[in-house]
């Protein structure tokens, strides 16, 4: 029972075969949540947490990015290893989050499947993250986009 923890920022729920998140409805001032290495098959669960900065749903069975969009805050998705196949969601999802930064999409359906657009596809749909996975784009914006283009 998390209730009575109102004022915690951190959580880590690392590593316990959760199939759902749960319970963190009164965690209203929670700012990182480590979920990842779950049985988790979908987001939910997160609507009250509107201060969360940092998310890591790392190694999990999630197919779908969704339930994402109210997390205004958000600087940091970790979501690697997981069923995750569309741009397009991470876009709609991601798009308007002015304060992200940092995304981890590696071993996922939309990077093994083309490793050598995956970063592009990334930074187009996300100009603002800085980080895409373990290193930074070492390209500016403008110069990756014209490369981008120019493979179409």
């Amino acid at each position: 029972n998390l209730s009575a923890l109102t004022s915690l920022k951190i959580l880590s729920l690392q590593s316990n075969r959760l199939p759902e998140i749960t319970a963190l409805d009164s965690l209203t001032t929670l700012e990182e949540l480590y979920i990842s290495h779950n049985a988790l098959t979908s987001i939910s669960g997160l609507s009250s947490n509107l201060s969360l900065r940092v998310l890591d749903i790392s190694n999990n069975q999630i197919a779908h990015l969704d339930n994402l969009s109210h997390l205004i805050k958000l600087e940091e998705l970790w979501a690697s290893s997981n069923l995750l196949a569309s741009f397009d969601e991470v876009e709609k999802e991601l798009g308007d989050k002015k304060h992200l930064n940092t995304v981890y999409f590696e071993m996922n359906p939309m990077q093994l499947a083309n490793k050598v657009l995956y970063r592009n596809k990334v930074r187009l749909a996300l100009p603002q993250v800085q980080q895409i996975d373990a290193s930074g784009s070492p390209l500016p914006q403008r110069a990756l986009s014209a490369r981008f283009r120019q493979m179409y």
